[in-house]
C-alpha cells in the first residue's frame, strides 16, 4: 500500500534498518504506528502495525503491506 503525505510521524518503537535511501524502518513492538498528514487538505490518517513490520518512506510517500496492519 502506498500513501501520500506532507508530514509523517512515527510513534512507538521503530528502528531504522540501515543508512540507505529510501528510509526503511521496522517496528519493534505491536501497536507502533505512523501518522500521515496532508496539510492543505486538512486530513490526517494513522496506521498501527504488528511487530517486525516494515515501512519505506521516500519523497512524501509511505509504503507498507496491508497484512502488517494490526487490528
Amino acid at each position: 500500500m502506498k500513501k501520500l503525505f506532507d508530514t509523517c510521524k512515527l510513534e512507538g518503537q521503530w528502528k531504522r534498518v540501515d543508512d540507505s535511501i529510501p528510509l526503511c524502518y521496522v517496528s519493534l513492538e505491536d501497536g507502533a504506528s505512523i501518522e500521515l498528514k496532508m496539510i492543505k487538505a486538512n486530513f490526517t490518517e494513522s496506521y498501527s502495525f504488528k511487530k517486525n513490520s516494515f515501512i519505506i518512506i521516500k519523497d512524501s510517500i509511505a509504503e507498507f503491506y496491508e497484512e502488517d496492519l494490526s487490528g
